[in-house]
């Protein structure tokens, strides 16, 4: 039974959504992965820089990236800026324990931050915005108001 793709994006269907995750602590990828595969989000999870940018080629309808910004061989900064240049509009969630990341996602309507630690309430919460058609808009409003 195939569905139209007209129908398919009118519907919010969580299971078409690709989450890319580039983390290169082991314990915290598998838990980014089995927390958003129980809410039925498909999960490509990479240790590493390198391996998120093939990754991320190989499966062009992934609909978000969750980078974490410390990574061997390559900073998130260095991997936002190749990832800017490929022209891609899939939005990135940064997530770090650093106190710089606003600098690095400030005037850059691409990318969103998360402070490490965090609930994965939140990030779940993020997610859901980033994924709405009309998340430009929402980026703005505050989430933490409710």
């Amino acid at each position: 039974m195939m569905m139209s793709q007209a129908a398919a994006s009118q519907n919010f269907n969580i299971n078409n959504h690709k989450i890319l995750a580039i983390e290169d602590d082991p314990e915290v990828l598998a838990l980014y992965k089995s927390f958003l595969q129980k809410r039925g989000y498909q999960v490509l999870s990479a240790a590493g820089a390198v391996e998120g940018m093939s990754l991320l080629q190989s499966h062009p309808d992934t609909r978000l990236i969750l980078l974490d910004l410390n990574l061997p061989g390559m900073s998130g900064e260095e991997w936002i800026t190749w990832y800017l240049q490929q022209g891609k509009r899939t939005p990135v969630v940064v997530a770090s324990g650093k106190g710089d990341i606003l600098t690095i996602t400030k005037g850059n309507n691409m990318t969103a931050a998360l402070t490490k630690p965090f609930l994965m309430e939140e990030l779940q919460e993020l997610i859901e915005v980033l994924l709405a058609e009309d998340w430009h808009e929402q980026v703005s409003v505050d989430r933490k108001t409710h």
